[in-house]
């Protein structure tokens, strides 16, 4: 199935989607008819179809997280960043910036080290990384380039090891730590028969490889990998094919795992897929005269077998709004980050809006009280549950 390139990442990251209907008070109904399964030799593949998505609710952030707490980042100048991307592992958060230099942090905030430099000399990348992986037990971290032909290998020191040399480019390339220290990787090829996935060992020596067929080559870096891995799988979401995956490292074969069916809206709208263990998130906007236009965010839940359009609200803390949810899960993670004036204007909004317990507005007047403009960013966190 062929699906409309996306334009880039940043791009998609600066727009708001917002949910297209009033909330109510409803819980999604198990069994709705809007959701079923396709089964294949390699499990099943779930495919929802939109038109059947009706109502809009709020869900609770505790139904898919097991708890939420506030990671405080330490005021430095060298601890300070801009985001673009977060990975949160037990011990460590890794915050990739874009043109910036990579940084680590422990898991309450503080400030560790720079991974590597930027520059054109060893260990430095010249462009912005555009992956990582935290491989908290042999005490590495790998980075990879927006493209080229190396995967960056560091420690937890942030000192540069080595570049692990492939024989071929990468492009916006995804990668995966597996249980015997070998790296899996996806990407986009622009030739046909080039990998699109393969296993690598730290020395460069390729040991399994899906070669791209037809279908998969991108002719341009407008198109994504999205990669969330939630799922406790390497599983993917490619612009140029309207189906998440995983990557089976075992088997060596992509396995599909869902699609979404956009009947009724004319040209296929803009979309983006992001698997968590027991739910898919699904953004889907179209791009009108030079501006996005939300269409809706839509939960699909594979046990209930049901989906609704849903906006997700952090009940941990006095149902604060969690705009565009499917950015804020990535490797198992619920990370919602956010710089401290921000948070209290969210605050002020979200207390003058009737829509915060009674119970939970004392905590939320104590956490602006805490807040001071200059510091650094605050992060919420919470484990997904499986």
């Amino acid at each position: 199935m062929k699906v409309k390139t996306l334009l880039p990442f940043a791009t998609i990251l600066l727009t708001s989607l917002a949910g297209c209907s009033s909330s109510t008070q409803k819980s999604m109904q198990a069994n709705d008819g809007s959701v079923r399964i396709v089964e294949n030799p390699d499990g099943p593949l779930y495919i929802c179809d939109l038109k059947t998505v009706k109502d809009t609710i709020d869900v609770p952030l505790s139904e898919l997280v097991e708890d939420c707490r506030i990671v405080r980042f330490e005021t430095s100048d060298e601890a300070m960043f801009k985001a673009w991307w977060i990975q949160v592992s037990d011990n460590y958060i890794c915050i990739r910036q874009e043109s910036d230099v990579v940084k680590l942090y422990d898991k309450d905030g503080k400030f560790l080290c720079n991974v590597g430099a930027m520059g054109h000399g060893p260990g430095e990348y010249a462009l912005t990384t555009y992956d990582e992986v935290i491989d908290e037990q042999r005490g590495h971290i790998f980075l990879t380039p927006f493209y080229g032909k190396k995967i960056m290998m560091y420690g937890l020191d942030g000192k540069w090891i080595k570049d692990i040399n492939l024989p071929g480019q990468i492009n916006k390339a995804k990668i995966e730590i597996n249980a015997d220290g070998t790296l899996s990787v996806i990407h986009m090829p622009f030739q046909e028969g080039a990998p699109f996935a393969f296993r690598v060992d730290t020395d460069g020596n390729i040991l399994d490889k899906v070669p791209a067929s037809p279908y998969m080559l991108a002719s341009n870096f407008d198109g994504e990998i999205f990669s969330y891995r939630n799922t406790g799988t390497f599983d993917f979401f490619y612009t140029g094919v309207d189906t998440t995956y995983t990557y089976d490292t075992k088997a060596n074969r992509l396995i599909p795992r869902f699609t979404m069916n956009f009947p009724g809206l004319g040209e296929k709208p803009y979309h983006i897929y992001t698997e968590l263990p027991n739910h898919v998130i699904t953004n889907y906007y179209t791009w009108v005269d030079g501006q996005f236009i939300p269409g809706g965010t839509v939960l699909v839940d594979k046990q209930k077998m049901s989906s609704t359009q849903f906006r997700l609200v952090n009940d941990f803390y006095g149902n604060l709004p969690v705009s565009n949810p499917n950015i804020h899960f990535n490797k198992g993670w619920f990370m919602f980050n956010i710089e401290p004036g921000a948070l209290s204007e969210m605050i002020e909004t979200h207390l003058t809006s009737g829509k915060c317990p009674d119970k939970n507005k004392a905590k939320l007047k104590e956490l602006a009280g805490s807040l001071h403009e200059n510091d650094n960013n605050l992060m919420f966190v919470g484990k997904l549950k499986r």
